[in-house]
């Protein structure tokens, strides 16, 4: 079992608790701050509260602000805590939680004016405590071509986070196992869809960025 997150722009709106806020989605000043499109979120029903027991799994709405590879600040920017909170970020949104949300208020997805494939805004969280290989493992979207293969090794070029339209975006070239969780999230009902033998060569693939 997973939560899958959808990425989008974060301008907050209303505080209403050390952790409850509403935000909009897209630039306040372009519809005149409009409280009817504002989303109401708790900043704290995360994946990492649902590890720790404190909510459900079921009860997840967005994901978590945490490090990722290298240092970078990845998840959720906005918030998420009282008075040290950040007035505009990223949030990543549950996609339950999107998909219940009134029509009116579902946010554009991807975000508009983006110059990347959807899978580059998605990222997933596995379940702690399952017996799925993944199991723990947070995994990042992104637009990969495969340029050789090896058995189920591949050298991949994957193009940087969010550019996969750009002309001039450089990808990055690795080798990775496509087989391994430790690598990308492979197993049953994978959001990567590239692979090696008869599966497609270019589309998404989901590095593993962390743990839960």
């Amino acid at each position: 079992m997973r939560c899958v997150f959808q990425a989008m722009a974060g301008f907050l709106g209303r505080v209403d608790s050390e952790t409850r806020c509403a935000f909009w989605a897209e630039e306040p000043a372009d519809h005149g701050f409009d409280p009817a499109r504002l989303i109401a979120v708790d900043l704290a029903r995360t994946p990492a509260a649902a590890a720790a027991k404190q909510i459900g799994w079921s009860e997840v709405q967005v994901d978590d602000c945490f490090t990722g590879p290298n240092g970078a600040v990845s998840g959720t920017t906005l918030g998420p805590r009282w008075p040290e909170l950040r007035l505009a970020g990223v949030v990543y949104l549950e996609q339950g939680f999107v998909a219940a949300l009134p029509a009116a208020l579902r946010p554009a997805w991807p975000p508009p004016g983006v110059t990347g494939e959807p899978h580059e805004f998605t990222t997933a969280a596995y379940w702690p405590d399952t017996s799925d290989p993944r199991a723990g493992n947070r995994y990042a979207g992104h637009h990969a071509r495969i340029l050789e293969e090896r058995g189920t090794l591949a050298r991949v070029a994957v193009c940087p986070p969010g550019r996969s339209r750009q002309p001039e975006a450089r990808p990055v070239t690795m080798w990775i196992d496509l087989a391994s969780p430790e690598h990308c999230d492979a197993g049953v009902a994978s959001l990567t869809t590239i692979g090696t033998g008869d599966a497609p060569k270019e589309g998404a693939l989901f590095l593993i960025t962390g743990q839960v």
